[in-house]
């Protein structure tokens, strides 16, 4: 009798620990899915244009003008990370002539569209777009990322959103 109870607890007790390592398979499974997902390329890149966006920008010349900048940044400098309007006018103004300008100037494989917006006042905001996204049938990740700064211009300094968009 004694044995009967001890081989019937030793299979249920098998059955719990399988349907148990089951389970945990299935769960680890969809939670390394689902973080490399989010670590994937674009995502990676995503973060690391983001982080250059609030850095200085480099000039290929000592003239500081659009159309030396080697390297594309919207900061005054690497201690002030507040966002330069003249640097978001050029760059806006950068793209419109050529498409292309800023993937180059920020060395990336990726199309990149950056959406500022202005918070002016509690119901006034602006809307800046530099090369606006154009999704396509051949787009197959779109990948965002918003980060919060100052912009400062001539009539001195406000909030902002900078929305980055990577795609393919």
């Amino acid at each position: 009798m004694k044995g009967q109870y001890f081989s019937f607890d030793a299979i249920v007790a098998s059955v719990i620990f399988v349907l148990a390592l089951m389970a945990l398979l299935s769960y680890w499974h969809s939670v390394r899915t689902y973080l490399d997902y989010q670590t994937s390329d674009v995502q990676k890149e995503a973060v690391r244009l983001s982080n250059l966006l609030f850095a200085p920008p480099e000039f290929s010349s000592p003239t500081y003008d659009c159309d030396t900048i080697e390297r594309m940044g919207f900061s005054n400098s690497w201690t002030e990370r507040v966002v330069n309007q003249t640097l978001l006018d050029c760059a806006e103004s950068q793209t419109s002539a050529d498409p292309e300008w800023l993937k180059r100037t920020l060395a990336t494989p990726y199309n990149v569209s950056i959406t500022v917006t202005h918070i002016l006042a509690v119901d006034d905001e602006r809307l800046q777009q530099i090369n606006p996204i154009t999704v396509t049938d051949d787009t197959t990740e779109i990948v965002s990322m918003r980060r919060l700064t100052t912009v400062q211009d001539a009539d001195g300094t406000h909030l902002a959103t900078v929305d980055l968009r990577l795609y393919r």
